[in-house]
């Protein structure tokens, strides 16, 4: 009996918790100047209705110089199901934790303290995209970095249909929301 009890609790703890890692490409904007770099893998993760998204050991590249800025990270965010996708929104402070990439000593984001923070990002279950604004009033700028998913190369006739046409667009768009 007992592990029957066991194996049932389990598997509601399985139902109530689930996460998705996206590989993501990244653009950053600093004072009107964006600039792309590696993709970077980012975690989304449901309890209960309660989204939490993290974006692990972010580091700023300026000029090709490498700033590690730390792990972003909101959660307990209320998601909003609409058009095939979920939608969070998160305007508060938070604090950037120290990451853990061992190629870096030190973590800029634990000593900016508490950051305003605007995010809104969509997701299914195969494809994010989402805006950070990072609002840091001592240097009076906003860091803007903007996640979106990683598409597979399509080209051609995607849907096999003997033609190159709009079928294929749609084709191409079912494939990125996961239809």
């Amino acid at each position: 009996m007992k592990k029957v009890l066991f194996t049932l609790a389990a598997v509601c703890c399985s139902l109530a918790l689930s996460a998705t890692t996206y590989n993501c490409h990244l653009k950053v904007t600093i004072n009107e100047t964006s600039a792309e770099q590696d993709q970077v893998r980012v975690e989304v993760t449901n309890t209960n209705g309660a989204y939490t998204l993290t974006l692990k050991n972010f580091v700023l590249v300026v000029e090709g110089i490498p700033m590690p800025v730390g792990n972003i990270e909101v959660s307990g965010v209320e998601g909003v199901d609409q058009y095939g996708y979920t939608t969070i929104t998160f305007s508060d402070p938070v604090v950037i934790t120290a990451g853990d990439d061992a190629q870096y000593d030190f973590w800029m984001g634990p000593d900016l303290g508490e950051v305003p923070l605007d995010l809104v990002a969509r997701f299914t279950g195969s494809a994010l995209s989402a805006n950070i604004d990072i609002n840091l009033a001592l240097l009076n700028q906003v860091i803007g970095v903007e996640l979106f998913g990683v598409a597979p190369e399509l080209k051609g006739d995607v849907n096999k249909d003997g033609e190159v046409n709009i079928a294929d667009v749609n084709s191409v768009v079912d494939i990125i929301l996961g239809n």
